[in-house]
């Protein structure tokens, strides 16, 4: 049984078809994981921020009183 020119022309044509619905895919699959990378990035970068809070807190805390500190800063809890 021989393909006929028409017949590899559709087959052709078929293939290209399926190609492009695949790298469609990888296109949008490449973007969401863009989009959670760079929203990752800025949680990683606010729990940064947090973290450096929580030790200046800690140490406003548990500053020993002893000690003359130059900060003004101080948290008094009542």
């Amino acid at each position: 049984m021989g393909l006929s020119l028409e017949d590899i022309k559709g087959e052709f044509r078929e293939g290209y078809l399926r190609t492009e619905e695949v790298l469609s895919g990888m296109d949008a699959y490449i973007a969401r994981l863009e989009k959670r990378i760079e929203s990752l990035e800025k949680q990683q970068q606010r729990m940064a921020q947090l973290e450096e809070r929580m030790d200046a807190i800690e140490a406003a805390l548990y500053a020993d009183e002893s000690v003359q500190n130059t900060s003004p800063q101080k948290i008094f809890v009542g």
